[in-house]
């Protein structure tokens, strides 16, 4: 690359970051901790969720089984106290979760271009977690050098007006099935986006090796979802979770409860708009949420698999969300299901479970996942990415490649499995409630 190109790259990036810069102090987690504890059933949960609620923790992960759970440095005896005299015992995943932090975050400061860097025309690697400038650099490069098998799409706008990127893979055939594979819902999650790359650098830069089953598809990966969010993370709270729009007292909502199946369950749906888990003062009031609704809900073609990845929790999870009845597609979702498990499996040999999240983790409203199933996307999925609380979402760079080459191997199997199989309609019932 010349130099004069070279320096105005550099003078580019100088700029950007001058003017984005936030005004907000940086949230820090100087001697709070993670605690796991063990849950005998419902009321357990309850209390749990009691604790949240009552803000003397923040639930990283919930299910009727475990609990793994912040706690801040001022509150560590009170909630210690408080876990005893419901007898339940907890164990400390992390020590300290801002050394934690640290160590990760290290580094995530964009690396300046090296000569490798130079020559392949990103800085997109698996040793670090990109910050969005570098994604976005890494898009450019596609566009550019693989313009032939994939576009750069723009779907959408957020609250901050960045721009929701998709990346549509096609070998041009237009009777190819499609698959759609989403990360960067949750901003903290970030090994949801590098997992989200990592299958799509593999499918582009590879291509010609794939086999039949993965060129014979038109694969819609969108890695950063919440792109505002995802930002917020690397620039001032990196266990932020909801996008960034403004409200009178807080900001942001869940994304992944803002969409209008089962929106509005009382008892399940959150209306503190204060809360992580915020659904929004209506179903689809977000431009993220939008931006999907748009893309499949239109669509002629819809796809005929979805996958949607999160962390953390070796989860492998299909509809409903909200309901306790199985869907009529519920035999295809375990088969499936456990093909993944098995390619994950031979892949890194993590071992997942998988089934319906409403009865493998908790009941949740307004879910990408139901509501992607109600509107005939049979084959719908989420995974909740390793690990299984040990770091939680502070998983460290090393292992990015690993991890991906993982939810590569899942979305080799779910390509290969609906190779195979023709989609099939939902029935007339399958947006009825239990309650």
């Amino acid at each position: 690359m010349p130099f004069v190109k070279t320096y105005w790259i550099f003078f580019c990036i100088a700029i950007h970051v001058t003017s984005s810069q936030t005004v907000e102090d940086k949230v820090t987690y100087n001697g709070s901790q993670v605690w796991q504890v063990e849950l005998q059933g419902a009321e357990d949960m309850a209390y749990i969720q009691k604790l949240h609620d009552n803000k003397d923790i923040s639930i990283w992960t919930l299910t009727p089984t475990r609990a793994d759970f912040l706690v801040p440095d001022r509150l560590k005896l009170k909630v210690h106290r408080r876990l005893v005299a419901k007898h339940l015992n907890h164990t400390v995943l992390i020590l300290d979760v801002q050394r934690r932090i640290d160590l990760n975050t290290q580094q995530v400061v964009p690396a300046l271009w090296t000569e490798n860097a130079l020559r392949d025309g990103h800085r997109l690697s698996w040793k670090k977690f990109p910050t969005l400038d570098i994604i976005e650099e890494y898009y450019n490069f596609l566009a550019e050098d693989y313009s032939s098998l994939c576009r750069v799409q723009t779907i959408g706008y957020t609250a901050e007006n960045r721009t929701i990127k998709m990346i549509n893979i096609t070998d041009g055939n237009p009777k190819n099935k499609i698959i759609l594979i989403t990360g960067g819902s949750h901003a903290r999650e970030w090994v949801s986006v590098t997992s989200a790359l990592y299958i799509l650098n593999n499918i582009v830069t590879k291509f010609d090796t794939q086999s039949s089953y993965i060129k014979n598809k038109n694969w819609l990966i969108i890695p950063v979802l919440n792109p505002d969010g995802y930002v917020y993370t690397h620039t001032v709270d990196r266990l932020w979770r909801k996008n960034r729009r403004n409200f009178k007292r807080c900001k942001g909502v869940d994304i992944n409860r803002n969409f209008d199946s089962d929106w509005g369950i009382v008892g399940i749906k959150e209306s503190d708009e204060c809360k992580i888990t915020y659904s929004g003062p209506y179903a689809f009031s977000e431009r993220e949420t939008k931006a999907l609704r748009h893309l499949v809900g239109s669509s002629v073609r819809k796809p005929v698999a979805m996958l949607d990845l999160h962390s953390y929790g070796n989860l492998i999870l299909f509809p409903w969300s909200a309901r306790t009845q199985p869907t009529e597609d519920y035999n295809k979702h375990v088969e499936v299901a456990e093909l993944m498990r098995s390619a994950i499996f031979k892949s890194s040999k993590e071992n997942y479970t998988y089934g319906a999240t409403y009865h493998k983790i908790y009941p949740a409203t307004g879910t990408f996942l139901d509501w992607a199933y109600s509107k005939g996307v049979v084959h719908s999925y989420v995974i909740e990415i390793k690990d299984k609380g040990k770091l939680g979402f502070l998983i460290p760079p090393k292992e990015i490649e690993d991890t991906g080459k993982e939810l590569f191997a899942a979305a080799r199997s779910l390509a290969k499995y609906v190779n195979h199989h023709k989609r099939q309609i939902e029935s007339k019932d399958a947006r009825k409630t239990w309650f």
